[in-house]
């Protein structure tokens, strides 16, 4: 699906820019001679046609896309009831809190809502490892740390959490003056 989006976005743009290019001749005076006569033959009409169908559909499919899209929600809803929101900054600074740990450093928390009902928050925690083995104990441990505070917080088992380990090799270059 990804491929055959990369193809029409390419076909539109070549398309809008050949439109966009003959109308900005012809609307600057240039001698068009040689294109009016391309499109006078039944090719020439058949490819000018194309080419604004196709950019002419390209425009309305991104302005559907950009009218009908909806915002990012900023609340979690637990156990899908509307009436109660808790904002997505307060789920991220639960788990920081909870993601805490001596052999890590936790540098960000980022955090989505998901769900139908936007009941389900999906969390990444980056952090950078101080030890240079066991990973996987310390990722399995800050995992269930921030699980548990998050689904006591939000009184749901509704938190999805992925560690991620950030290089923690730095090269400190000092310099005599």
């Amino acid at each position: 699906m990804r491929a055959i989006r990369k193809i029409l976005a390419a076909l539109f743009l070549v398309a809008g820019a050949l439109v966009a290019l003959y109308a900005s001749l012809r609307l600057a005076g240039v001698d068009t001679a040689r294109a009016d006569a391309l499109l006078e033959t039944d090719a020439g009409r058949i490819a000018a046609w194309a080419c604004l169908g196709i950019t002419a559909l390209g425009v309305l499919a991104c302005s559907l896309s950009a009218l009908l899209e909806r915002p990012e929600p900023a609340a979690v809803h637990p156990k899908g009831d509307p009436g109660i929101e808790v904002t997505l900054s307060a789920v991220v600074s639960c788990a920081r809190a909870a993601a805490a740990d001596a052999d890590a450093l936790v540098e960000q928390v980022e955090g989505r809502i998901c769900g139908r009902d936007r009941d389900e928050v999906r969390l990444t925690v980056e952090a950078i490892a101080l030890v240079g083995e066991g990973l996987d104990e310390i990722a399995s441990r800050m995992r269930q740390r921030v699980e548990d505070a998050c689904s006591r917080m939000l009184g749901i088992p509704g938190v999805r959490v992925r560690i991620r380990f950030l290089p923690s090799k730095t090269v400190t270059v000092t310099k005599e003056v």
